[in-house]
């Protein structure tokens, strides 16, 4: 295997990667929501309710300052609703109808997003794409010391 062949594949990886995520925060930013507003609605929408912020923000790879911004701004908008919860020291946090609607809308608006990336591609194509990345991650685990 080429050294050179090989850099070129990391490289195109990361870019994709970095070009993939771009678009899916310009489509979330059209729709008028930063990415950890959407991510924390998301979790929400799946899950029925969040862990401790501390919790959130260790899952989601942020500081437990951005959870707090990203729950006020979303509770302003009308996302989501906190009250008191049965334990008094834990809010409790709920999505509205207002949230669920902005999450469908975004599955929508993605599924869109990630078709659009495949455009030109054959079935076989496809088959052929998802096995190499099978492969590249079984090597990863493989080559990863826990």
């Amino acid at each position: 295997m080429s050294e050179t062949k090989l850099m070129r594949a990391i490289e195109m990886m990361i870019k994709t990667d970095k070009m993939h995520r771009f678009m899916i925060d310009s489509r979330v930013k059209q729709i008028g929501i930063h990415r950890t507003q959407h991510r924390i609605l998301m979790h929400l929408a799946r899950d029925g309710m969040l862990p401790s912020q501390k919790e959130l923000a260790d899952r989601l790879d942020i500081t437990p300052a951005a959870v707090t911004g990203a729950l006020k701004k979303i509770e302003q908008d009308g996302y989501i609703k906190r009250s008191l919860g049965h334990d008094t020291r834990f809010n409790e946090i709920k999505i509205t109808e207002k949230g669920r609607a902005l999450v469908e809308l975004t599955k929508v608006t993605f599924s869109k997003a990630d078709a659009s990336m495949f455009d030109g591609f054959t079935d076989e194509e496809l088959d052929t794409y998802i096995s190499c990345l099978e492969k590249l991650q079984e090597n990863i685990k493989k080559h990863t010391v826990s």
